[in-house]
C-alpha cells in the first residue's frame, strides 16, 4: 500500500497554504512596510501582450492589474481586481539572506522565526536560463479568510535578489493564486534568448483519477488539477489535491521536511531516515510516499496528519496529497493509495 500526504508545489507547493507557523512553498496582506524590499504576492491573472522590463529580468503582467506608484524601495507594483497588491524590488548581492527576509515577512504576519535550514522554498525554473526562483506561502490553514497572507518568488542572481510579493487577505489569495503562479511564470532574465518573456500558460496539466466514495470535488484553486474534500465526525475535515509543478520542484528530502515543518515536527537528516518515506512503483512510474503526523494538537485542538506521493514525470513533477484530521486522514490512506494509483495522464 502507498501511504502519502500541494499546492503543492506553488508553486507552488506554489503549491497551498501553511499552518500557524510553517512555510509554505507554493504555498496575504500588504505589510505596512510594503516599500521594502519584500517577496511578491500574485494572482494567476491572464497575461496581457506587454512585458515591464529592467535591466536585469523583464515579465509580463495580465491586463486588469493597475499599476501603482511603486515607492522608494519598490521597482514595481500592482493593484489587483481582486484586492490584493503585487511587489516587485530589488536588493544587492543576497539581499541579506533569504532566512532574514523570509523570517521578517513572518514576523509581519504574527509567525515565529524559522531555524536558517528550514527556510527552504520550492523551485521553479526559469525558462532559458539557468537561475531558479524559490516560491513560498506565508499563510495559515486555520485563519479565516480575513486574516493576512503572503505568497512570494525570491530569484537570486550573480549581484542582486528579485523578491516578487502578493500580499492581502488569506481568501484572496487563494482564489488568485493561480494568477501569481501564472505572473512568476512569465518572469525571464533580460539578455536571454528571449528578452520579451513569452504569455504564461493558463491552462493546469491535465490528469484523470478515480474519485473514491466519501469523497467531495471541491473548488480548491486554479494550480491544482484535481481537488477533494473529506467530511468526518464531529466536524472534521481533511483536503486532498492534485498539483503539478514543471521541472524537478525540489528534492524529496526538501518537500518532506517542508511538510513536516507544517506539522511542527524536526526535519530530518536524510531521505534514508524511515521517517521519510519509501519508494513505490505505481502505474504511471515510480512514486515517493510518505506519511507524517504531528506530534501535538495544532489544528482544532487535534492532531493533523498529511500524507503524500511525489510523481516526477518528464518536465513536470506531481503532488498527490492529502491534510487534515490526523483520524480522518489515517482512516482514508488505503483510499487515497487506489486514488493515486489511478491516475493517467491525457496528452
Amino acid at each position: 500500500m502507498c501511504k502519502f500526504l500541494l499546492l503543492a508545489p506553488l508553486i507552488l507547493c506554489l503549491l497551498g497554504s501553511c499552518k500557524d507557523d510553517q512555510i509554505r512553498t507554493y504555498k496575504v496582506a500588504t505589510d505596512s512596510t510594503s516599500e521594502n524590499p519584500s517577496l511578491p504576492t500574485a494572482d494567476a491573472a491572464p497575461p496581457d501582450n506587454h512585458a515591464t522590463q529592467s535591466d536585469t529580468v523583464v515579465w509580463q503582467t495580465p491586463g486588469d492589474w493597475k499599476p501603482e506608484k511603486a515607492g522608494q524601495f519598490l521597482t514595481a507594483a500592482y493593484a489587483l481586481p481582486s484586492g490584493g497588491r503585487v511587489t516587485v524590488s530589488k536588493l544587492g548581492g543576497d539581499g541579506g539572506g533569504l532566512a532574514a527576509n523570509i523570517n521578517r515577512w513572518r514576523g509581519q504576519l504574527g509567525f515565529k522565526p524559522l531555524p536558517e535550514n528550514e527556510v527552504t522554498g520550492q523551485p521553479l525554473k526559469i525558462a532559458e536560463s539557468q537561475a531558479e526562483m524559490l516560491l513560498f506561502n506565508l499563510t495559515s490553514e486555520t485563519s479565516a479568510d480575513d486574516a493576512q497572507g503572503i505568497l512570494a518568488g525570491v530569484l537570486p542572481l550573480k549581484t542582486e535578489t528579485w523578491y516578487f510579493k502578493f500580499s492581502g487577505p488569506v481568501g484572496i489569495l487563494k482564489k488568485s493564486e493561480g494568477v501569481f503562479a501564472g505572473f512568476l511564470r512569465s518572469v525571464r532574465i533580460a539578455g536571454s534568448q528571449k528578452s520579451t518573456p513569452a504569455p504564461a500558460p493558463s491552462d493546469v496539466k491535465k490528469v484523470n483519477v478515480t474519485q473514491p466514495d466519501g469523497w467531495s470535488p471541491s473548488e480548491g484553486s486554479t494550480m491544482r488539477a484535481a481537488s477533494f474534500s473529506i467530511a468526518g465526525p464531529d466536524g472534521t475535515s481533511a483536503d486532498v489535491s492534485v498539483v503539478p509543478i514543471p521541472g524537478d520542484s525540489g528534492s524529496v528530502l526538501d518537500n518532506v521536511n517542508r511538510w513536516r515543518s507544517q506539522l511542527k515536527l524536526s526535519p530530518l537528516a536524510s531521505v534514508d531516515d524511515p521517517a521519510a518515506g519509501k519508494k513505490e512503483e505505481c502505474p504511471a512510474g515510480e512514486i515517493f510516499t510518505s506519511q507524517m503526523t504531528s506530534s501535538e494538537p495544532i489544528q482544532n485542538g487535534k492532531k493533523a496528519s498529511i500524507a503524500s506521493a511525489i510523481l516526477k514525470r518528464p518536465g513536470m513533477t506531481w503532488f498527490f496529497k492529502i491534510t487534515g484530521d490526523a483520524t480522518l486522514v489515517e482512516a482514508n490512506l488505503g483510499k487515497f493509495d487506489t486514488f493515486v494509483r489511478s491516475a493517467t495522464f491525457p496528452e
